[in-house]
């Protein structure tokens, strides 16, 4: 075995499912000390991929090396018995255990055949303080955040003398803050030698954190390149296989007419509202972008009728009244609210697409309460041609889809109500930059008919980018609105941190 020879080696990789290809001859490597942020579209192959050399799922042709040896990995533990682990989007840990019995689950010590907790415990301690992590092993995992459950996972994989991590969109559901509390840990790891593979929708980590970036495209690796040595648009063109055009907008002036306008808004607690007014014009995209627990996330949610306890006026073309107090009333007023949670919240997964595109019309396409079902069809048919949706059959389940053609879905079902007003929390979460881009030109297109969009996002460049004003928030309060030339990410993150000027 060569001293240089990779960490980990694959030549000829492929599976498929029945007649559909999912990889095909992907030849792959890795360093020690290196990072690999690994991108495309949804349903490129990533996942699987990963899943693969982590022993989750079986190739169906191809060879893989660690450190110059065969390896064949029949499932995960194997994987993990030869220093591979992966870490994914849905964490697995046991909730009331505690932290340190968590990361060594399946390896508590004993003491003359008897567990010892407090041997447990003070391992676990051991393998967090090797990469600086100072945890809390006696907490319950229930009681943590997120971010603080995925440290706990890659403590648990370095106790396990790990020596390559795999990571599948570690940051997806995390704020600025606790990415780069991540990806500092990351950092120190790769600096002790392991390797670190992660998968990513979000262009600022590639280049941020990685030491290559490779992309996948229908089942192949198609580019593997530094990211100093590439552009964020010439990596869309490797997903997308065609030069991307450059999506610009956001340069729409407020029109006189309002479609909605809000005026002091009040809500106590945490996150609060304190005195929040704004109004979107006919036309026009208005962004809301705020850190985490700024009170962004209740004007979106309180449009879409879900906060009636908040006080103030609402006024909708014109005509004065209360907060809606219920997500029916929104609707009345000709008001759509996309959700942030798409699975939990705005599509039933195991309803077909045509169904979940008319769920909130059926009434429009009954005749004396019978659904006329060719209508029904019809209507789908259309909406998914109008919002490219990528299905075998609109019979299909939503859930077979991928994250950006549900997102699709989701968006088509609100629009097929023709609304005043769309309202959007995170439109683009957990979405490839392929569908991200579609998503930002359906909104330009909704607003080009007339039609007020309130785009509300923790994403900055997508605020940037959308919105034609955009109105920054800190504490329940607005404490900027930034148009023109002085709508830059720079002036938004300074005011959202309170550093402007």
């Amino acid at each position: 075995m060569s001293s240089d020879a990779p960490l980990l080696a694959t030549t000829g990789i492929g599976k498929r499912y029945g007649q559909h290809v999912v990889l095909r001859d992907v030849g792959f490597q890795l360093h020690r000390g290196e990072s690999v942020a690994v991108i495309g579209e949804n349903g490129a192959g990533k996942s699987t991929f990963a899943k693969i050399i982590t022993g989750v799922i079986r190739p169906d042709s191809g060879e893989m090396w660690l450190e110059g040896r065969p390896v064949s990995f029949r499932s995960p533990r194997d994987a993990l018995r030869h220093g591979i682990a992966f870490i994914p989007q849905e964490l697995a840990y046991v909730p009331y255990l505690t932290v340190g019995e968590n990361i060594m689950l399946g390896q508590w010590p004993s003491w003359h055949g008897l567990t010892s907790h407090a041997l447990t415990l003070r391992r676990a301690r051991e393998a967090s303080e090797r990469i600086g992590i100072d945890l809390d092993v006696e907490r319950l995992m229930v009681s943590l955040k997120l971010a603080e459950r995925q440290i706990v996972e890659i403590v648990k994989a370095l106790s396990r003398d790990a020596r390559m991590i795999v990571l599948d969109e570690p940051t997806a559901s995390l704020s600025e803050q606790e990415s780069r509390t991540l990806f500092a840990i990351l950092e120190r790891l790769t600096g002790e030698g392991v390797g670190v593979i992660y998968i990513s929708h979000r262009m600022d980590e590639v280049y941020r954190f990685s030491d290559r970036v490779d992309v996948f495209r229908n089942g192949e690796l198609v580019a593997s390149v530094p990211p100093s040595q590439t552009t964020p648009a010439e990596l869309i063109a490797h997903m997308l296989g065609q030069e991307k055009e450059e999506f610009v907008h956001g340069t729409r002036t407020s029109t006189e007419q309002s479609v909605i306008e809000l005026r002091d808004w009040k809500r106590a607690g945490i996150p609060n509202l304190a005195g929040v007014s704004l109004a979107v014009g006919q036309g026009e995209i208005v962004g809301v972008y705020g850190v985490r627990g700024s009170g962004a996330e209740l004007v979106a949610e309180g449009l879409g009728g879900l906060h009636p306890e908040i006080s103030g006026t609402l006024v909708v073309e014109g005509r004065s009244g209360a907060i809606f107090p219920t997500p029916v009333e929104a609707r009345r007023a000709n008001i759509a609210y996309v959700p942030p949670e798409r699975k939990r919240d705005g599509l039933v997964l195991m309803l077909p697409i045509q169904a979940n595109m008319s769920m909130l019309i059926l009434r429009q396409l009954a005749r004396i309460g019978v659904l006329r079902s060719r209508l029904e069809r019809d209507q789908a048919a259309d909406l998914a041609r109008r919002f490219d949706v990528r299905f075998r059959r609109l019979g299909q389940a939503v859930g077979q889809l991928s994250g950006g053609n549900q997102q699709k879905v989701l968006l088509a079902s609100r629009m097929a109500a023709q609304p005043r007003l769309l309202v959007l929390q995170e439109p683009t979460r957990g979405v490839d930059v392929g569908a991200r881009v579609e998503i930002h030109k359906f909104l330009t297109e909704i607003a080009d008919q007339g039609r007020a969009v309130l785009l509300v996002t923790s994403d900055l460049e997508e605020a940037v980018i959308v919105s034609d004003r955009l109105i920054i928030m800190r504490d329940g309060a607005i404490v900027g609105e930034l148009r023109g030339p002085s709508k830059t990410q720079a002036n938004a993150i300074a005011l959202a941190a309170g550093s402007a000027a």
